[in-house]
């Protein structure tokens, strides 16, 4: 077997980066909603990405809930203390919007409509009788059917052919 250093092939090596970095892609390029998106206060529509719990400083945020900027220790170090190592951070301030959509359970209550009367007088395409008999008959047991109708026809031999086989035996 040779070495064909198969390993440090560029389009390999851009191949396993993309692999191992997609992960933190989900959140860094994916399309906003605008420069200002509007925080919507339908509770039907739901928050997501640039929603309600978006601060400014996402990333040192995080670093700092997971322990990442303290060193490990068990003393009680002063450095450690969480309120006074604070990361600065504020709330994402989204304008307010209106919802866009209507919810009909609002607008027009199903007690509004109860007692108007529903006209449907309009003709019919199809005639919806048309299909209710099928025109073949069906769940029949086909084996008793085919015993009741078979009728036994006699083997037919070819004379012609039976004379000319015995001429050529004469001969």
């Amino acid at each position: 077997m040779s070495f064909t250093r198969f390993h440090d092939d560029p389009a390999r090596i851009m191949k396993q980066q993309q692999e191992s970095t997609d992960q933190g892609k989900w959140r860094l390029n994916v399309p906003g909603n605008g420069d200002k998106p509007c925080f919507m206060m339908d509770p039907s529509i739901r928050l997501q990405k640039w929603g309600a719990n978006l601060m400014t400083n996402t990333t040192n945020l995080e670093s700092s809930l997971f322990g990442l900027d303290r060193n490990l220790s068990r003393d009680c170090n002063p450095k450690n203390n969480y309120k006074d190592v604070n990361t600065p951070t504020s709330a994402v301030e989204y304008p307010v919007c209106s919802p866009f959509t209507d919810q009909s359970r609002v607008t027009n209550p199903a007690w509004w409509y109860r007692d108007l009367e529903q006209p449907n007088w309009d003709y019919l395409h199809l005639n919806p009788q048309e299909n209710t008999c099928m025109s073949f008959q069906n769940n029949l047991n086909t084996r008793i059917l085919e015993k009741d109708n078979y009728v036994t026809k006699p083997p037919c031999f070819n004379y012609n052919m039976i004379d000319n086989t015995q001429k050529l035996f004469t001969n």
